[in-house]
């Protein structure tokens, strides 16, 4: 997340320097916003899979180039947090990385695990003002800067039969590694009256014997709607919806909870996009 701000603020003086020369032309102006994102997930769910939405922000600088009165060019530099909750309920699996030979239980899972996505967005848009309000739309490219995932994990075995236990979900998807687990301690359970020691906080990659790559792609791509209500020649509000066009997670890493394959996570290639709505506060000059 530091280095995505690095970025940001490097590109905030790029441009500033780059426009300078620009900005005395009447055609050209600039500006700033910041607000809050209401985001989540969508794309096709097993059974007992659902998506919920989180909040996030965004802040970020505005260039617009007027070619008329009334319609013109916008191009916008933004960091934004995006991503959502992702919630499971049912029928499922878990592998206890226990060497030299792991445990797979088969059992109930409940997993609550709320994800933020951290992007650099440049917003390229047309604008048409008309009056106080002004409509836009476009495409939004992003890079992703940093993505973690934080929650808890409830499972109960059958089969070898296990006694309900928690674990806390601390997942850094740039970071974290196959079977690892943090050092935050363990706990003991029963599997089959054998005593078992597992983690008390595992990572996102816990249950995987290897790790291709980050679960979330880097590159995104949207299409961005909205509009602003300007309460003066320069304050505004604006309501944007940014709706992701790709997917989202990478299919070597995407997993299904419903089923192992030769006791792994059986890998799924479905289209998981981003849906986000950005409630803003700017000024123009």
């Amino acid at each position: 997340m530091n280095k995505l701000l690095k970025a940001f603020a490097f590109f905030i003086l790029l441009m500033a320097a780059s426009t300078s020369p620009m900005l005395a032309q009447s055609q050209v102006s600039y500006g700033f916003k910041a607000g809050l994102n209401y985001n989540t997930f969508t794309g096709p769910l097993d059974e007992g899979e659902a998506f919920d939405r989180t909040t996030g922000f965004h802040i970020g600088i505005i260039f617009k180039y007027m070619l008329t009165d009334i319609f013109g060019l916008k191009g916008e530099f933004v960091y934004s947090q995006r991503g959502g909750e992702y919630l499971y309920n049912g029928s499922s699996f878990f592998l206890i990385q226990k060497d030299p030979n792991p445990i797979l239980l088969s059992g109930t899972r409940d997993m609550t695990l709320n994800v933020s996505n951290n992007y650099l967005d440049f917003p390229l848009l047309a604008y048409g003002k008309f009056g106080r309000f002004e409509l836009n739309a476009g495409i939004n490219i992003s890079l992703l800067g940093g993505s973690v995932g934080a929650g808890q994990l409830k499972f109960s075995g059958i089969q070898p039969p296990v006694n309900e236990f928690s674990i806390d979900l601390d997942h850094r998807y740039f970071g974290d590694e196959a079977k690892g687990a943090s050092n935050f301690g363990t706990q003991e359970i029963r599997v089959s009256n054998e005593k078992v020691n597992i983690p008390s906080q595992i990572g996102g990659y816990y249950e995987y014997a290897k790790k291709d790559g980050n679960l979330y792609q880097f590159l995104e791509v949207g299409f961005l709607v909205g509009v602003s209500f300007y309460l003066n020649d320069g304050l505004f509000l604006g309501l944007r919806g940014n709706y992701g066009l790709v997917d989202v997670t990478r299919s070597s890493m995407d997993r299904s909870y419903t089923t192992f394959t030769d006791g792994q996570p059986t890998l799924r290639n479905d289209n998981d996009k981003q849906v986000s709505y950005q409630l803003s506060l700017g000024f123009s000059f």
